[in-house]
């Protein structure tokens, strides 16, 4: 069995002292970025080149040779980092390859709306290599940071989770968020099982269909085994919490609206209305912040625990309901809700990179009638909540099912039966 491996980035705080220091190393960087940017956009014909030989190009270009050449065209700053420097050039090179393979596409017609334009702010967040670090252990690290004089290598403790053992840590990123330096660290961890969803499908290996819903069970997990029969029903409770949270802190933007002293003329969009402002004009955005990290926390929950129920059930696939991205295309009425009350494709990212973590793998299948024919006869189905409410076929949002067969149950786990039934017919009975 061959191995594979799996890159999750980490997200770390650090704790400074000098916020200004990071601030001029960041300015720095942009300002070589910036440099080496205008100087490819002189010789676009470069870029026909690795970005290793370009790299190299662009730097002979710019210091002086080791016979004591001087440079055709000098770089204006002074003691700059080796390191430091081939960071910037390579942030500038993807920057430019990004917009000119934009522009190509846009002029082969591949693109459909406007034509791109060239980035107007030239900045990326500093990438540190090994000779920009060191002595990085488990509670700090040792950065080089540029004081608006001179270079100096300063330690910092950081905050955040732990590393996996036997990870391999890669280069680090330093982001800079008003007040707060992070450091996103890429951890490479080796997966043992790198088969392929086909090889899998042939050697006939059990897996887990999940349907997701915005009702208080936010996933409900099924296993379907090797001879078709769908077994071991797993609901993921935490919808009614979530929706209570979300509407606490909903309705502190809509509060905090009416307490404002504006003139009475001037209206502002609240609630879920407010999604279609950017973010950053957003009234109370701090409040709309949290329903994101609450919806994310959720979300991240909710995956994490049908790794673990694919993990205990001895799966080796993972099967989800494809979902469209526009919400405007949704067909079924629960999928046709916005993004802060059906948290489904978060859900989907989330299960993808942490079931591969595992050696797992996570594909979405369409989930053509699994919410309106019975998985046991495939005879179509009414929906209800209680025993007191008269079944109908249009109830869309009904947790229990009814068909004329007389078969009944949760809506939500015959949706995931059907998911998994149709991914074994369509794969499994032809691989057979």
């Amino acid at each position: 069995m061959s191995a594979g491996y799996a890159i999750t980035t980490y997200k770390i705080q650090l704790n400074y002292k000098h916020l200004d220091w990071f601030k001029q190393t960041q300015s720095l960087f942009d300002a070589v970025l910036a440099f080496y940017y205008k100087l490819l956009e002189k010789q676009p014909e470069a870029l026909s080149l690795t970005n290793q030989n370009l790299l190299r190009h662009l730097e002979l270009q710019t210091i002086k040779q080791r016979d004591g050449t001087p440079p055709e065209t000098p770089l204006p700053f002074e003691k700059i980092p080796l390191y430091f420097r081939r960071a910037a050039i390579n942030a500038a090179i993807s920057m430019y390859r990004s917009y000119v393979g934009k522009l190509k596409a846009w002029q082969e017609g591949t693109i459909k709306s406007g034509k791109p334009s060239p980035p107007k702010r030239l900045h990326m967040s500093m990438l540190y290599y090994k000779g920009m670090y060191k002595d990085f252990d488990e509670k700090s690290i040792l950065l080089k940071l540029y004081t608006g004089k001179t270079w100096a290598w300063v330690k910092h403790r950081y905050t955040g989770r732990p590393f996996p053992k036997d990870a391999e840590l890669m280069s680090p990123t330093i982001v800079i968020k008003k007040k707060k330096v992070m450091l996103h660290i890429p951890v490479k961890e080796i997966v043992k099982d790198s088969r392929t969803a086909k090889e899998r499908v042939r050697q006939n290996e059990k897996f887990v269909a999940v349907a997701l819903t915005g009702s208080d069970s936010l996933a409900v997990c099924t296993t379907i085994e090797a001879d078709g029969r769908a077994t071991a029903p797993y609901f993921i409770k935490g919808g009614k919490e979530l929706a209570h949270r979300r509407k606490q802190l909903l309705g502190y933007t809509k509060r905090g609206i009416v307490g404002n002293k504006a003139p009475r003329f001037m209206t502002h969009t609240v609630g879920n209305a407010a999604l279609s402002v950017p973010q950053e004009q957003r009234p109370n955005k701090k409040y709309y912040d949290k329903i994101t990290r609450l919806t994310d926390h959720y979300a991240h929950e909710v995956s994490r625990k049908i790794v673990d129920y694919a993990l205990k059930q001895g799966a080796k696939l993972i099967v989800l309901p494809e979902l469209k991205e526009s919400f405007d295309q949704a067909k079924k009425p629960y999928l046709g809700k916005t993004p802060y009350d059906f948290i489904g494709r978060r859900i989907v990212r989330y299960v993808q990179y942490k079931a591969w973590q595992k050696g797992l793998v996570a594909m979405t299948s369409k989930p053509y009638y699994v919410s309106t024919r019975c998985y046991h006869c495939d005879a179509p189905i009414a929906r209800h909540n209680t025993e007191y409410q008269n079944p109908s076929v249009n109830f869309y949002g009904g947790k229990n099912f009814i068909c004329k067969e007389g078969h009944r149950g949760s809506t939500a786990l015959n949706s995931a039966r059907n998911l998994g039934k149709g991914f074994y017919e369509r794969f499994y009975a032809g691989a057979a």
